[in-house]
Order: structure tokens, then sequence, then C-alpha cells
């Protein structure tokens, strides 16, 4: 049966992504100096998270750290801005 000539035969492979966690939360983050930088995350997995300052945003390439809510501190780089949106990559690399 062939396939009608609008219906094109190509269908693209799905680039899978690191599960989300929706969030929407106060979060505080610090800047490499130490100074608190509030924001309200909006999404988080466990290679960055995806945020909204309150004030003025970090700049882009910034280093921040975040303390979460168990104690543990991840560092991260600032990746992307848009207005007071922003995005941190999580630094990954394996301790020890």
């Amino acid at each position: 049966m062939d396939a009608p000539r609008n219906q094109p035969f190509f269908r693209p492979t799905p680039i899978l992504r690191e599960r989300r966690r929706k969030r929407c939360t106060r979060f505080a983050l610090t800047d490499s100096h130490g100074a608190e930088i509030a924001v309200i995350v909006r999404d988080i997995s466990s290679r960055g998270l995806s945020a909204a300052a309150a004030g003025t945003p970090p700049a882009l390439n910034d280093v921040v750290r975040a303390r979460l809510e168990d104690g543990r501190e991840l560092w991260g780089l600032v990746r992307w801005s848009e207005g007071n949106l922003f995005g941190v990559e999580f630094d990954v690399a394996p301790k020890g």
C-alpha cells in the first residue's frame, strides 16, 4: 500500500533528555563571592537547573553554588541567560 504523496516517509528519532523535575520553589544560590542570589527554580535535574531571578540574575559564565535541602552543595556555571531567566550546568565531575 502506497503512502499518500503528501505524507513524509522520514520520522525523526527523538532526542532523549534526562528527566527533569518541574519545580516552582524559592531557592537561594550564592555566587563565587558568597553573595546570595534569590531565585525561583523552574526545573531541576542532576545536571543543572533553570531559574528566574527575583532581582538581577547572575551573568553568563558566572560560577554559582546551590545548597540542597539535604545539606549537599553543588557548584555550577551559568550557561544561558534571557532577561531574568537563566540556566546553570552543575559540575558533575567525579570526586575523589
